[in-house]
């Protein structure tokens, strides 16, 4: 995401007109995604403008999202609430009434500080301001943190007060930044450079966002202890770690942030900051070079921001993924760890816009496939491979090697049980066989598409057997049981 999104969220009211030709007509037609009953991954959420009451129900009832309240939760929402007939009591009496069938997700208001002393920012040696810009200085004042916390959290407890939520979004991009955007006016502030002493830049900027973010965080958890998940966007392992020299400059480090957010989450979106699913910066790639280090840290599961493209002008139609390629890199990332995601749309979609809500769908299937295999993903573990990651030469790559170039194998492992789940990944050209050797398995061959294929091995007295989960790749619930 970027600061310029908040117009989604800010600017724009809820509309019938959204969109894809009528947004419940095309959610009502489609086919289904079947969840496993009683599965606990958690609800997916969004990132957008708002959308109408009944298409929030709608996702909600049968495509596994929470129930989203809309727009940043302010002191306009707390009113809102106090009129029984508003969309924001609505939704929150049917949190209240079925918090399993409607979990509530909110996106909590952020960057309002208010009024702040000038020992917030950035300064010269003489006193000025850089430039005349204020810059937020790590070593701003806690009390600016602390009372942005009480400020910030009392909005979610009013929310809280009449329904539970499970899911709590921060979307981030406030106060201090990287290294990249303001590091030469630290370097020039006597203040900074006292506080930083010998360190290096990476370890202090870090260590200082967290200690700011913490406050924060901690405020919203204790608002809503009950929750499924907060998330702080972004609090994940750098995608682009050591993928060339200065990418320290545009992150912060997940030994410092890990407190900040209750799970890792990466943005994750298509041909930004990135070559899309081929080339030598591909998305995968990057998702797996997070992927490892929070690994490392200890943290072996992730919910992720994704979006397989919107409006750019510059690109035309090539802002967006082939829908199949799109599924089968959803598929990759729930192999690797993924619980569930934030599906983000970062344009106001024109009339007949078809592409915010299929990306949304394409969501929901791959998430319920995965809540039939879900223990795959909390008692088992992502098999690290042969090799080391492309660019993180410390850490596992933790794909195996397919035979092909294009072609993306990973691979899961029970930790009790001789039981694999391989997800094999056309990422670019044809279908066709990946071949690999699988630890504890051995050497298998199967079927590779562009949506993605998941199988599901196990040896039981000697006898190995083989499940393709998903024969229909785009629909791969079609035909289970609910359980």
């Amino acid at each position: 995401m970027r600061l310029w999104l908040a117009l989604c969220l800010t600017a724009i009211s809820s509309a019938a007109s959204l969109c894809a030709p009528d947004p419940m007509e095309t959610l009502r037609n489609a086919p289904k995604p079947v969840f496993r009953k009683g599965h606990t991954l958690p609800p997916l959420t969004r990132w957008g403008w708002t959308m109408p009451y009944e298409v929030r129900v709608e996702l909600a009832e049968r495509w596994g999202y929470a129930l989203e309240l809309g727009g940043y939760v302010t002191e306009g929402t707390a009113k809102a609430l106090e009129d029984p007939q508003s969309v924001e009591s609505r939704l929150c009496a049917l949190a209240a009434k079925d918090p399993k069938r409607y979990p509530l997700a909110v996106l909590t208001v952020h960057g309002d500080f208010g009024t702040v002393p000038e020992s917030a920012w950035t300064h010269e040696a003489d006193g000025s301001l850089p430039e005349g810009k204020r810059i937020w200085s790590p070593e701003a004042p806690d009390e600016i943190f602390r009372k942005a916390a009480r400020d910030w959290s009392a909005h979610i407890r009013a929310v809280r007060r009449k329904a539970p939520i499970a899911m709590i979004l921060n979307g981030g991009e406030y106060g201090l930044s990287v290294y990249g955007h303001h590091g030469q006016y630290w370097s020039r502030d006597p203040k900074v450079r006292a506080a930083r002493k010998e360190r290096p830049w990476f370890d202090y900027i870090s260590a200082r966002k967290a200690r700011q973010e913490e406050p924060i965080s901690n405020a919203f958890r204790q608002a809503v202890p009950d929750r499924t998940l907060y998330l702080h966007y972004y609090t994940d392992g750098s995608p682009h770690r050591n993928r060339y020299p200065e990418w320290w400059t545009w992150a912060w480090g997940y030994r410092w942030m890990r407190p900040i957010s209750d799970i890792p989450n990466s943005s994750l979106y298509y041909l930004e900051f990135n070559s899309g699913w081929g080339g030598d910066n591909d998305l995968l790639t990057q998702a797996l070079n997070a992927a490892s280090q929070q690994i490392a840290a200890g943290d072996p599961l992730s919910y992720n921001w994704v979006c397989a493209g919107w409006v750019r002008p510059t690109m035309g139609e090539k802002s967006f993924s082939d829908p199949k390629r799109y599924m089968g890199f959803l598929k990759c990332l729930y192999t690797a760890g993924m619980t569930g995601a934030v599906a983000g749309y970062f344009s106001y979609p024109a009339e007949n816009d078809p592409q915010w809500l299929w990306q949304m769908t394409a969501l929901g299937h791959a998430h319920a496939l995965f809540s039939h295999l879900e223990p795959f993903l909390r008692k088992g573990d992502l098999l690290p491979g042969p090799n080391q990651h492309r660019w993180s030469k410390d850490l596992p790559a933790y794909e195996l090697p397919a035979g092909s170039p294009g072609l993306r194998l990973l691979a899961r492992k029970l930790k009790n049980r001789p039981e694999w789940l391989v997800t094999a990944w056309a990422a670019e050209g044809e279908d066709r066989k990946a071949s690999a050797d699988v630890p504890g398995l051995g050497r298998i061959t199967v079927d590779a598409r562009s949506c993605g294929n998941v199988y599901r091995f196990a040896r039981v007295k000697g006898k190995l057997s083989r499940q393709w989960m998903d024969r229909d790749g785009m629909h791969p619930t079609a035909g289970m049981a609910t359980r």
